[in-house]
């Protein structure tokens, strides 16, 4: 499998761009700077991020790069004061700091002030009254019964109070001032650790709500913006766009781009991931596959020596015969065999330039497409073991990508199957002579034509069935008849109707007995309740944990929740994030703050951060 996360190794060739932003972010004659890094979702920015850390040295004490997950800030009232205090703290934790941690715990305390600050102005003039005298009194009587965390916030800070009036008042300081007074003491800070730049790379700022993009960006332009700083920001630009045109509507009469003009301001040097063209869609297919095959050195070696004899940047598309030659020539092992490598390369192979038009250069859904492939791979070996030819399921797959009204139009079709799907037949006849009657208009445009003549050519021929069987939550208003279960898969269906958190052990360890159709009968029953929220957690995690290969259909359907997770379900996601963290964190990533309250969320990987930690 292929997961959705930065990838150690440079599939995608973009070390080029890696060298040029860490050469200039380590110039300090263009720092203070802002580069941006734009590219839509899935484009590889995080793959990007890495390489430039990797980069740029970090055992000289010349240079300190630290990366910041903006999504991890979402949930906060005040995510400005969050960012910069997260900065702080890890700047806290570098070596060429340590002599400066005073001046940090000092912008902590100023930041602490700005948070107050910010909670209090919803309180008016008791909250003024509070900061004006350095009492805290008048604000506690006048906080809200539903206002706990306040109340013990402004407590804590009851001896700070006196401070923060001789510190904040006593000039008469104003909010300017105090941003001023930071920005000042943040630049002082990092001229005496002695660095030549401090490079923090921000990473998921598309993801954040528009409020907490604005936040963000001001956070940088506004306190953290100083010399010896560079911020490099990751981010699909349409996004940013929208969040700022949300915040900061066109102004009448005006022909001025607002969100143009606020870019331009905050970012100084924009620089553009290019969508991976359709060669090199295909050769990031081929490559994903043979990372697949090859220990992770011996993978390494051959994208060094792809880079190397610049194969990547000719004009045509990478072989597999040269990719399995330069295997060779560096004693590559594969992994379990050369055997099942060739197998799924040489079909892979076959399709990847028809399926390389529908992934829309983007290196996310390239990883997707083959997920899917190799899931489909094995669950029809488990069903049907020798009597599936993968490369008609490679095939269908493809259709599936291309045009989904296609599939279900084949699907159709195949249901008349006699001794040839006369239909499909009829259309190929005529597609391939240039003879389509206006009953076919689909299926003659140049990708579907192409998809026609890919192996087997001869797709009429075959009875498809068990294909559709294993692609059937694709097909519109699929509806599974469970009267054509068998008696022993109806009887668990019947126990999890009426079991209990006691009882489910003894139901799903009765379950794992069935056989593998039955258990995919079972569990494709069940999707359509766990999305519509009827079937409890501790059931869902059960066959979870149990039945693995289930668990990305049995995530996507949790994604598809239209009900409210409640508290009582935390336990059970836990333990289902501790099972495949990987499987589960995007989907619960998706739901936050949406069908998934964000504290919630935090509770979640609360125990994963301690561990961490």
């Amino acid at each position: 499998m292929w997961l959705d996360n930065a990838s150690d190794i440079d599939m995608l060739f973009y070390k080029p761009y890696a060298t040029i932003i860490s050469d200039i972010a380590k110039n300090k004659d263009y720092n203070p700077l802002t580069i941006g890094v734009f590219g839509l979702w899935g484009a590889g920015k995080s793959t990007l991020l890495k390489l430039i850390q990797n980069d740029i040295p970090s055992d000289d004490g010349k240079y300190v790069c630290i990366q910041i997950n903006a999504w991890m800030f979402e949930g906060y009232e005040d995510a400005k004061s969050a960012l910069m205090e997260a900065l702080l703290k890890e700047l806290e934790e570098q070596k060429p700091f340590e002599g400066v941690k005073g001046n940090i715990k000092n912008l902590i305390k100023r930041l602490d002030f700005f948070k107050i600050g910010s909670k209090l102005l919803s309180y008016g003039a008791p909250a003024i009254a509070s900061i004006a005298t350095g009492n805290p009194i008048p604000i506690l009587l006048n906080i809200a019964h539903d206002a706990p965390g306040l109340a013990e916030q402004i407590k804590t800070a009851a001896t700070s109070m006196q401070a923060f009036k001789d510190d904040y008042l006593k000039e008469k300081e104003s909010t300017v001032d105090n941003v001023r007074k930071f920005k000042e003491e943040f630049q002082q800070m990092l001229e005496a650790a002695k660095v030549d730049n401090v490079i923090v790379l921000i990473d998921d700022l598309d993801r954040c709500s528009p409020d907490r993009i604005i936040d963000t960006l001001e956070a940088i332009k506004l306190f953290l913006s100083v010399e010896r700083t560079t911020f490099i920001i990751a981010a699909d630009e349409t996004v940013i766009e929208y969040a700022i045109k949300r915040n900061y509507p066109p102004v009448d009469g005006s022909n001025v781009e607002l969100s143009t003009e606020y870019i331009e301001k905050i970012i100084q040097l924009p620089i553009h991931i290019p969508e991976l063209s359709s060669k090199d869609t295909e050769n990031y297919l081929l490559l994903l596959v043979v990372q697949n095959y090859l220990p992770a050195s011996d993978f390494q070696k051959l994208v060094d020596k792809v880079y190397q004899e610049k194969l990547i940047v000719r004009d045509t598309r990478i072989t597999l015969a040269e990719v399995k030659m330069r295997i060779t020539e560096l004693n590559g092992t594969y992994i379990p065999s050369e055997t099942e490598f060739m197998e799924v390369a040489t079909i892979i192979d076959s399709i990847r330039e028809i399926v390389s038009s529908t992934l829309k250069g983007n290196p996310r859904q390239t990883k997707r497409f083959l997920n899917t492939f190799i899931t489909k791979k094995k669950l029809a070996q488990m069903y049907y073991e020798t009597e599936i030819d993968i490369k008609i399921l490679a095939k269908l797959l493809v259709l599936q990508k291309l045009n989904s009204e296609l599939f279900s139009q084949l699907n159709e079709w195949n249901k008349e199957f006699v001794t040839t799907n006369d239909e499909y037949f009829k259309m190929f006849e005529s597609v391939l002579a240039g003879t389509a009657s206006i009953d076919y208009t689909q299926w003659a445009v140049p990708k579907i034509v192409k998809w026609l003549e890919c192996e087997p050519k001869d797709l009429y021929q075959y009875r498809l069935d068990k294909y559709f069987y294993l692609t059937r939550e694709s097909l519109p208003k699929a509806m599974v008849d469970t009267q054509k279960f068998s008696k022993d898969a109806r009887k668990i269906l019947d126990d999890l109707g009426t079991v209990t958190e006691g009882t489910i052990s003894a139901v799903i360890s009765s379950m794992e007995s069935l056989e593998p159709l039955d258990i995919d009968n079972i569990i494709f029953s069940l999707l359509p309740r766990i999305e519509t929220g009827q079937l409890k957690f501790f059931i869902i995690k059960e066959l979870f944990i149990k039945f693995g290969a289930y668990q990305s259909k049995i995530m996507e359907a949790i994604g598809k929740t239209k009900t409210k997770i409640a508290l009582a379900d935390i336990v059970q996601l836990r333990s289902m994030y501790a099972s495949a963290p990987a499987t589960v964190k995007p989907v619960l990533d998706e739901l936050k703050g949406g069908m998934l309250d964000s504290k919630l969320y935090e509770m979640i990987f609360s125990q994963d951060k301690v561990k961490r930690g």
